[in-house]
């Protein structure tokens, strides 16, 4: 089997026309035409039906559509690895990160990466969920690290980091701040600070549903990392990690009765050939001890065996 002949195939399943597939392959319609024979005789069986305007794929066709595909992808895959590798750079590495996950969780990690590819070159995008599992789809993100996927994908694979509880970040002068915990009451006209389409946003703006509260004032912000500007504004309180760090003039203080966490997970795509940065870096977050949401850093060759 040939690589010209899964070109011509590929080609042909998706104009269905010979004509129009060999201008798309720079070939003679009686070339493309001896190609998808020989390959029907190499496979052993009928890949088209030829009916003049209604040339389609048979049910074998049809069958050894995808792997033909896979064979010619990872074919061009190798042949691009090759001349990267030759040329003595690496291909970029393309991370997708939700906009609540803070990227000192993940530094030790990455400074990891550096020391193992020094010619690695990182791409990092924020984003919603809906953009996180977009990038994923075409490819244009290989990794992700986000709390759950909203939209279901039966390609995307995950594995479990850890588990982030959360609070709400005030002012140690706020009228809240003497309680060893907020009750659902004392927010009734809060104003609060949540970042849009977030489960944990939804996970209080639910409680409030049901408690009858209507008077709360909502403010979306776009990052984590601006809620402590913003809550030192007064202008109100914010959701934020129980476990990450803040200045002495802030506290975290948890609603009794809205407990409040998400669950942060690495994705890839089941089938794709990922780079040896990719694995690596995979490795790294999957080798981490995460028991208390924290990066502990382990040894280079722990995470890459």
């Amino acid at each position: 089997m040939e690589l010209h002949q899964i070109r011509y195939f590929l080609a042909l399943s998706k104009r269905l026309n010979f004509t129009k597939a060999a201008e798309d392959c720079n070939v003679s319609q009686p070339a493309l035409s001896r190609a998808i024979a020989q390959l029907e005789a190499e496979l052993g069986g009928h890949l088209f039906r030829r009916e003049r305007k209604l040339t389609h794929l048979t049910e074998f066709g049809r069958a050894i559509l995808t792997p033909l595909r896979e064979c010619y992808e990872a074919n061009l895959n190798a042949k691009e690895l090759a001349r990267r590798f030759h040329a003595g750079g690496h291909a970029p590495l393309s991370i997708a990160l939700s906009r609540s996950i803070d990227l000192a969780l993940l530094t030790p990690m990455l400074a990891e990466l550096g020391e193992a590819f020094p010619n690695i070159e990182i791409k990092m995008f924020r984003g919603t969920a809906e953009e996180i599992t977009d990038r994923l789809k075409k490819g244009e993100s290989e990794i992700a690290v986000s709390e759950p996927l909203s939209e279901f994908w039966d390609r995307i694979e995950s594995k479990q980091l850890f588990e982030q509880e959360f609070g709400l970040l005030i002012t140690r002068n706020h009228r809240l701040a003497k309680k060893n915990e907020i009750e659902i009451i004392d927010l009734s006209d809060a104003h609060l600070l949540g970042l849009p389409n977030s489960v944990l946003t939804e996970t209080l703006q639910q409680r409030f549903r049901e408690m009858g509260i209507t008077s709360a004032i909502w403010h979306e912000v776009s990052l984590l990392d601006d809620i402590p500007g913003l809550v030192r504004a007064n202008l109100g309180l914010g959701i934020w990690p129980s476990d990450r760090k803040y200045d002495g003039d802030l506290l975290v203080s948890h609603i009794r009765e809205c407990p409040m966490s998400r669950c942060v997970q690495v994705y890839t795509v089941f089938g794709r050939q990922h780079s040896a940065a990719a694995k690596t870096f995979i490795n790294l977050l999957r080798a981490n001890d995460w028991s208390d949401g924290s990066p502990y850093r382990r040894t280079g060759e722990e995470a890459m065996s």
